[in-house]
């Protein structure tokens, strides 16, 4: 493939993604996190998923019943994980300013651990009966862990969506 070939791909898919980003930022489950990326560098995972990839998943998980209906109801998957390596602080100020603003946005932590050296605070948004938005936030001497599932979760899926996305966040 000839090297235009290549900037038109990049290009195209650069629009795609930032197109997919703004339409995330309109969810009522969708939270920012700020930029980290000025004190880590580059996240060592990032992903951002929007409907139209989660809708393809859907389709391609036909033949498993719970993961085609899981992620059909979502619209968004976001995870940012940065290496801290040994330097919490700037990830515990962004931590503590993110559940400041999801405290004062009606969402409800539903699990908050403090230890000398790590934290962990998971919120969801609900709505009535169903989840809108889910946010592990989770910092230690080796990473940060930054992620928003948006969408309508059944509270009895929320094990089901940790698992498929391989979120394991040791309480």
């Amino acid at each position: 493939m000839n090297r235009w070939m290549i900037a038109i791909l990049a290009a195209t898919l650069s629009l795609t993604a930032m197109a997919q980003q703004e339409e995330l930022k309109a969810l009522p489950g969708y939270v920012e996190f700020g930029e980290l990326s000025s004190v880590y560098g580059e996240p060592k995972v990032m992903i951002n998923i929007g409907g139209t990839i989660l809708k393809f998943m859907s389709a391609a998980t036909k033949d498993d019943p719970v993961a085609a209906k899981l992620f059909k109801g979502l619209q968004g998957v976001r995870i940012n994980v940065y290496s801290t390596a040994g330097q919490t602080g700037p990830a515990m100020e962004q931590l503590t300013k993110v559940k400041d603003i999801l405290m004062n946005d009606d969402w409800e932590p539903i699990v908050q651990v403090k230890e000398s050296d790590e934290e962990v605070q998971i919120f969801m948004k609900l709505d009535g009966e169903a989840i809108q938005g889910l946010v592990v936030m989770a910092v230690d001497g080796e990473e940060a862990v930054f992620i928003n599932i948006l969408g309508m979760i059944e509270p009895s899926q929320l094990s089901e969506v940790m698992e498929k996305f391989d979120v394991d966040v040791d309480l």
